[in-house]
């Protein structure tokens, strides 16, 4: 991360982060090689107000790749990642298991292009905790096997 927002705090590592949420935060098993770079939680709203942390989501940032987490509740957290749209039109998935919505990775763009390339995205629930991996360069079936470490 280039530069710091004023919405989250910058946790040095997982313990720190766990203090910061009401849940326990997965780590992923599998990072396809890749290292953790940072951590951030969502602590403050639009209007900078601090957020309780029952409200608070988690991102890991693994260079290529981005996993958000967030307790949700069971309903929202099935809408966020079964009904709302990452990007490409999502197909069924499962992951460890439980019912996911996979985006597959848009195609390159041209050089000069303003609009970006599409996000591979795998977006998932369990029970009240809604988590979403996202990449703009490792396609879905590593994206897959990064989600499914998360339950080893």
């Amino acid at each position: 991360m280039t530069a710091e927002n004023p919405h989250f705090a910058y946790p040095a590592g997982w313990p720190e982060a766990r203090e910061m949420l009401d849940f326990e935060p997965a780590e992923p098993a599998y990072t396809a090689g890749l290292e953790l770079t940072s951590l951030a939680v969502f602590v403050r709203d639009h209007r900078h107000r601090e957020l309780p942390r029952n409200e608070r989501s988690l991102e890991a940032h693994y260079g290529h790749f981005v996993f958000s987490q967030a307790r949700r509740g069971r309903d929202q957290a099935r809408r966020q990642a079964l009904e709302t749209r990452y990007g490409s039109e999502p197909h069924a998935g499962r992951v460890a298991g439980r019912e996911a919505r996979i985006h597959e990775l848009g195609p390159e763009v041209e050089p000069g292009d303003s609009e970006p390339r599409d996000p591979a995205v795998i977006a998932w629930c369990d029970d009240e905790m809604f988590y979403l991996l996202a990449s703009d360069r490792l396609d879905t079936d590593v994206l897959i096997a990064i989600a499914e470490s998360v339950y080893r």
